[in-house]
């Protein structure tokens, strides 16, 4: 199949796996917004105007890194279950575009939950087009994360029981104990750095980076405050969960 063809093939997916369902069960929608906007909402009951701009990023990156979860545990489901993956594994789809249009579908899912949590975060930190372009871009490389990993974790599983608490457990150790809701600055300075070892940091400190939310919150050691640093971790976490999911995953059955 040509490159051209691959993309169809990609495109079909996502429709058939996104686009139907959301079209067939809109409470999806409300199902995807519900959990990162109940942090939001005990967030700014408890908090400060200031660290509420800090949930409000957090909701963002929450909702697109649970991408990955769904990754998971819609390729799992659709390879036991379903045995669609073995469809696949014997048409000329290669497995880039099966893994893409599943991936576009689980952006498909979270894009009305994005677009109102970036409406709320341009009402409480204005922004202009080209610190919107950057947070898009910061968006897709962690959703680029996130669903390769969901999808190299799901070719393990060998019985439908076992996926949902492994996703859950994996994800929200990436969502919700790195500092996406909170500044990196309140985590103690001789600990700080262990943050770091959830690739998710590096998407929130960019996107606070770039809306300038993290000025004057230094971090320690000081190479922990570059924005630069941040996007080498964040674009290295992504290269390296997506080609591990295209060389390394289990494709085809043993």
């Amino acid at each position: 199949m040509s490159i051209a063809s691959q993309l169809r093939a990609a495109g079909h997916i996502c429709y058939f796996n996104g686009i139907i369902p959301l079209w067939r069960s809109p409470l999806l929608i409300a199902a995807v917004f519900l959990t990162p906007f109940s942090f939001l909402f005990f967030l700014r009951v408890i908090s400060t105007p200031e660290l509420f701009k800090f949930g409000v990023v957090g909701g963002i990156l929450f909702t697109v890194l649970f991408t990955g979860n769904g990754m998971l545990n819609d390729c799992a489901y659709l390879r036991l279950e379903r045995q669609l993956q073995q469809i696949f594994v014997a048409s000329p789809v290669r497995p880039l575009s099966y893994i893409l249009g599943m991936a576009l579908s689980e952006l498909a899912f979270t894009l009305p939950a994005l677009a109102l949590f970036l409406g709320i975060l341009f009402v409480v930190v204005p922004f202009g087009a080209a610190v919107f372009v950057a947070l898009v871009g910061i968006v897709l490389l962690t959703w680029l994360m996130a669903t390769s990993l969901g999808f190299l974790i799901s070719t393990f599983f060998r019985q439908l029981r076992e996926i949902w608490p492994i996703g859950t457990l994996v994800f929200s150790l990436l969502a919700v104990l790195p500092p996406l809701f909170y500044p990196a600055s309140r985590i103690p300075s001789g600990f700080q750095w262990v943050a770091f070892l959830a690739p998710s940091t590096f998407s929130a400190q960019l996107a606070e980076a770039v809306l300038g939310l993290n000025q004057g919150s230094a971090l320690s050691p000081a190479w922990l405050n570059d924005p630069w640093f941040d996007l080498a971790g964040l674009v290295g976490a992504t290269v390296l969960f997506g080609a591990t999911a295209v060389y390394l995953a289990r494709w085809r059955e043993p």
